[in-house]
């Protein structure tokens, strides 16, 4: 009888090597903290886990950030050490109970009209990407940049969802120039490469985002610690994009490749339905 397949991809394994050699440089680091949290708990370690959770709480009282502090309460009561048991009766204590603030909803836009308008304001997002990319000669050809321009530029935006990308298209016709692109933008802003594909769908998250806009802009919120959204995009210099996603939930970013983001979307919308 063959044996069973994995069940967590490989590269799920090497990112948390990554990441764990972050952690010995920059122990203090939340963004690292965050993923090894979430990619602790995909792998069964579980002892690992709960130490990630305990640093990472003990980080966010000294940043002062009580609200992703009370994000983790659960996760902390459920860690049997004394350090654990002190960090929750400060949160609580530290965390005075105040009403939500529910924002105003604006009048809803039809999948149809969404989509053109995503649609749009993608095309606009990825063009700036193409003069960002040349204009630091990761994309060295003026040429090359000029096409990958005029492709993106043409894209219809009748209302159709499909994604939008320029480094989706760089991805099909020269792998190694896409992923020199995405080192670039990982350093640029402060988004560190994930493999998203071990991660499960999570209803709760994708459900707090416009389907069209996920599907559209390739943006992948494949977990969550705490009230922090992890997310994963291909396009991380879109800075109103960040802060669209940020007003819906408190997110932190990465980067993955695009073929890796549509499988994944593919997957969390099939047949192009919301989950």
């Amino acid at each position: 009888m063959a044996e069973p397949a994995p069940k967590f991809d490989a590269r799920l394994e090497e990112g948390v090597r990554y990441f764990e050699q972050m952690l010995q440089l920059m122990p203090d680091d939340r963004v690292t903290l965050e993923f090894l949290a979430v990619a602790y708990d995909q792998l069964g370690e579980v002892e690992k886990g709960k130490k990630t959770v305990v640093s990472l709480a003990n980080l966010l009282l000294k940043q002062g950030d009580l609200a992703a502090a009370a994000g983790l309460l659960p996760r902390l009561e459920n860690i049997d050490t004394d350090e654990a048991k002190i960090l929750v009766l400060k949160i609580r204590r530290l965390t005075a109970p105040s009403p939500e603030l529910v924002p105003e909803t604006p009048k809803p836009l039809t999948p149809a009209e969404l989509a053109a308008e995503e649609t749009q304001a993608a095309v606009d997002s990825e063009v700036a990407l193409v003069e960002l990319l040349w204009s630091n000669g990761v994309i060295a050809s003026e040429e090359d940049a000029m096409r990958l321009r005029d492709q993106i530029v043409s894209t219809p935006s009748g209302g159709a969802v499909f994604l939008v990308s320029a480094l989706a298209i760089l991805e099909k016709e020269n792998l190694e120039l896409c992923e020199k692109c995405l080192a670039f933008l990982a350093d640029r802003f402060g988004t560190p490469p994930v493999p998203v594909a071990p991660f499960e769908r999570n209803a709760d998250i994708l459900g707090r985002f416009p389907a069209e806009t996920l599907r559209i802009r390739g943006i992948v919120p494949f977990a969550r610690i705490g009230e922090v959204a992890l997310v994963a995009l291909i396009n991380p210099a879109d800075e109103k994009l960040r802060e669209r996603l940020s007003e819906v939930m408190k997110c932190r970013f990465y980067v993955t490749l695009p073929s890796a983001a549509e499988a994944w979307l593919g997957a969390a919308f099939p047949g192009g339905a919301p989950p």
